[in-house]
């Protein structure tokens, strides 16, 4: 179910299945600098665009990454986005022990580029990138108990 003023995916060119990943500069939540090419790598990347840090279901949803965490570290390189700033994604991964890097994406430049900005919202939608940069998989129908095998299933 859709709420107004919380994204929802639009496929469009440059962020289906296929296409190159759209690269980006964040801050994580240490105030470091990441960029997505600078991350590619042996492994897929997954982008977990999430609405907020430490709302119930983002916490469940990222919570079961975490309790799957070496079967998902094995396949995969996780990193969360939602436009909460880096101060509160640092609370939300030390908080919940969450195992890896949250992004700071405030101006909604990224979440728009990935077809997934609201208003006041990043949709809950998953995108695994390939080490050659383009787009294996979208994860739309994200279930936030389940995530880990969803991220499994597609990787």
């Amino acid at each position: 179910m859709w709420i107004p003023g919380f994204g929802r995916y639009i496929a469009k060119p440059g962020n289906r299945v296929g296409d190159d990943a759209p690269d980006f500069k964040l801050l994580d939540q240490d105030g470091a600098q990441v960029s997505l090419k600078d991350q590619l790598g042996d492994k897929p990347i997954v982008l977990v665009f999430y609405p907020r840090a430490s709302s119930p279901i983002c916490t469940r949803q990222m919570c079961s990454l975490r309790d799957n965490w070496t079967a998902v570290m094995q396949k995969t390189r996780v990193f969360g986005v939602s436009y909460d700033p880096p101060a509160a994604l640092k609370a939300f991964q030390q908080n919940d022990k969450l195992p890896f890097t949250l992004l700071s994406d405030p101006d909604k430049k990224v979440s728009g580029a990935y077809g997934v900005a609201g208003l006041f919202a990043a949709a809950r939608v998953s995108f695994v990138i390939g080490s050659d940069g383009k787009i294996k998989a979208v994860i739309t129908d994200v279930k936030a108990g389940d995530h880990d095998q969803q991220v499994l299933a597609a990787v």
